[in-house]
């Protein structure tokens, strides 16, 4: 079980880009590498929302207290790898646990 990374040039801005991280402990991190940005969802907290030629990963977590919600506009077919790799990382991580 490896932690996959994944870069991607996000839609409708100005030229940012998104380094990914995608743990199979259940946990996505995302780095907007020109804003110096980080967001985190665990796997159930994400939703991919699908309009045109863009699709948005919608992510929520917790920070003090409060939720945080924060989303990325992809390319339809980087989203469809990301959600494709964050399948198999939870495919690990149940037959992990299934193991133990």
């Amino acid at each position: 079980m490896l932690a996959r990374h994944r870069n991607y040039l996000l839609k409708d801005t100005k030229q940012l880009h998104a380094h990914i991280e995608i743990n199979p402990v259940g946990l996505l991190e995302v780095e907007i590498l020109e804003k110096h940005q980080c967001h985190s969802a665990e796997f159930d907290q994400l939703k991919f929302e699908r309009s045109g030629r863009v699709t948005k990963l919608v992510g929520k977590h917790t920070s003090n207290g409060k939720p945080v919600h924060w989303q990325l506009p992809l390319a339809n077919d980087d989203a469809r790898e990301l959600e494709n790799l964050i399948e198999e990382a939870a495919e690990e991580l149940e037959i992990l646990m299934r193991d133990l």
